[in-house]
């Protein structure tokens, strides 16, 4: 698979003088999300996991993204290309595994799902919904990942879930993103555009097999009170999505430093796979 060109653009080449700012409301908003959650379910030993054919079996993954009508993703702000985001992090997580990811960017390179039946979607829903948009198996050397916005929430045991953000189904290549839920983390534009970049991003790192959760960590950062999460909260995949120090983010970024969302054990726990 042909990487695209923008997997090629490293985050030092993003003009901070105009993102800087979308990045602080964004980090900032990842601590006043905190009460909002992913709801990852971890798969038995004997399920079949994505993560199971990944590495050492895969030429080239590529993100497909459907939506549902009303449920668009965010694709900028302020001038500001959001899918770099997850483009620029994955790209460099498996690069070292030698593994090139091809990333949407805009609406016309994603499928509009129109107006779907159902308000709210169970786990059933979201993997029949998947099904009819997957275009590989995960047997094949080019591989994906299906990623659905949906106009709705999480039925979970019956209950509808109203602050689940996303969620990886049972260690399969299939994520689903909850708009609503979404779009109720912040009153700013900004930080919803960032809220659900930094979601995506996190989510994927489930599928990917982080944390222990078919990559077995190389070092102590597996906090497993709280799941397949990283104990290093300057992490994405730190159970509050990212939640570390502000400073210590504003400060990388102005400095005009990679924005590097994996912290380096994850990165680590991906490279000796």
């Amino acid at each position: 698979m042909k990487r695209s060109n923008t997997n090629q653009i490293g985050v030092n080449s993003v003009n901070f003088k105009r993102a800087n700012h979308g990045f602080f409301l964004w980090f900032l908003s990842v601590i006043s999300f905190a009460q909002f959650s992913c709801n990852d379910d971890i798969p038995a030993a004997s399920q079949d996991r994505f993560v199971d054919n990944l590495y050492g079996n895969t030429t080239g993954l590529e993100l497909i993204i459907a939506y549902e009508q009303g449920a668009d993703p965010y694709t900028s702000f302020g001038g500001f290309d959001n899918w770099r985001i997850t483009d620029y992090n994955l790209n460099q997580l498996l690069g070292t595994q030698k593994i090139p990811v091809k990333v949407p960017h805009v609406l016309d390179s994603m499928k509009n799902l129109g107006v779907l039946s159902q308000n709210n979607y169970t786990r059933q829903n979201i993997i029949d919904i998947a099904a009819d948009v997957q275009r590989y198996s995960n047997k094949d050397s080019v591989k994906s990942i299906v990623l659905l916005f949906l106009n709705g929430y999480l039925i979970k045991d019956g209950v509808i879930e109203t602050r689940v953000l996303g969620l990886n189904i049972d260690g399969s290549a299939v994520v689903a993103i909850f708009k609503p839920v979404i779009s109720a983390s912040s009153s700013k534009e900004a930080e919803k555009n960032m809220v659900e970049q930094s979601t995506v991003t996190h989510e994927i790192g489930h599928v990917l097999g982080l944390v222990n959760n078919g990559v077995p960590t190389t070092s102590l950062h597996h906090d497993q009170a709280n799941g397949s999460h990283c104990s290093n909260s300057s992490c994405v995949m730190y159970w509050k999505n990212g939640a570390g120090e502000v400073a210590q983010y504003i400060d990388r970024f102005t400095r005009g430093q990679d924005i590097t969302l994996f912290g380096a054990q994850c990165r680590a726990d991906i490279k000796a796979k």
